[in-house]
């Protein structure tokens, strides 16, 4: 039995410690919204391709640092939000958590204050093919599922705890292999990511009524060509197919509703900046222009500019 910190949990941070948990491993969270941390304290639920199943959690705080006082663990598994990333890389770098911090956010260059703080061989990146929707705290159901996921290290001392952490997981019944290039990867889902969910957000559509819009399919299908134009120039080569590849990863989701719909919805900060964001940054850098990955960028963070902080739009 192991001893692992789930960090955030919100629908990805529920599945990874709750089926930790299940499989027989004492799990410790932290969540900082208080009805998400009253649920998750009494019981989890998931609902799974397996079927529907409670767990319990060791203990749930709502501080990292109230955490770590129970002592070190095997793996960190920070869950939260990429723009929450930097929050929580001070206080796991103020007492040491023990074991690889395991970073699981959507988007480019998020483990980036981790590996600053902690040193590259304490940090694993990871990239996570499932999703889920939380009906009610403490509820969570997964909605998509495109194994296998993936991990890597960040240091040249790491690929051992990748190993590690990939078995874990797949013995908790979430597929993950290790892999030495875990940026591709990123890199794969990050396109994955961008040529969808920004359009999902901004015409209030989950990804199969997107998809079903003539209009919008063509808008995705140009934003997957400009990611795949400036990756190309950094030296990520997809390989062939990935054009169709991307728009199956996207199809197969079905009615399911992108993080970051569901973030515009409740007027939280997007990853729009982790993403599309990224894009733009890497083709300034190149001097290619990527147009529809402006817009969307600037349309999103535009619309958060407008909202107070904490509640959504109209």
């Amino acid at each position: 039995m192991a001893r692992f910190l789930v960090i955030g949990l919100g629908p990805i941070g529920s599945l990874v410690g709750g089926r930790l948990a299940r499989a027989g491993h004492q799990v410790h969270g932290v969540e900082r919204r208080p009805d998400r941390r009253h649920a998750a304290s009494e019981c989890l639920r998931l609902e799974t391709p397996e079927g529907t199943f409670g767990v319990r959690l060791e203990s749930v705080d709502d501080s990292i640092p109230a955490a770590l006082e129970s002592g070190s663990f095997d793996a960190t598994f920070l869950c939260t939000k990429a723009n929450e990333v930097v929050d929580a890389a001070g206080p796991l770098a103020a007492v040491e958590p023990g074991g690889p911090v395991v970073c699981l956010q959507n988007g480019w260059a998020v483990e980036e204050p981790l590996v600053t703080l902690l040193g590259s061989d304490q940090v694993i990146r990871g990239v996570v093919h499932f999703a889920g929707e939380m009906p009610d705290p403490g509820h969570v159901r997964q909605t998509f599922a495109h194994p296998p996921n993936w991990v890597g290290a960040m240091g040249p001392r790491g690929p051992v705890a990748a190993e590690r952490v990939a078995a874990w997981l797949t013995e908790a019944g979430m597929e993950t292999r290790a892999t030495e290039r875990i940026d591709l990867e990123v890199w794969r889902k990050t396109v994955h990511l961008c040529i969808l969910a920004p359009l999902c957000a901004l015409t209030r559509m989950n990804m199969k009524e997107a998809l079903g819009h003539r209009e919008i399919r063509r808008l995705a299908q140009g934003l997957l060509t400009e990611c795949l134009e400036v990756g190309s120039r950094l030296g990520y080569d997809c390989g062939n197919g990935f054009f169709e590849a991307s728009m199956d990863y996207v199809l197969s989701a079905g009615d399911h509703p992108p993080s970051m719909l569901m973030d515009v919805i409740r007027g939280r900060p997007t990853e729009v900046s982790f993403l599309n964001g990224k894009v733009v940054e890497a083709a300034e850098r190149l001097g290619m222009e990527v147009p529809l990955n402006r817009a969307v960028t600037a349309l999103l963070t535009a619309m958060e500019s407008r909202w107070p902080r904490g509640s959504g739009p109209s």
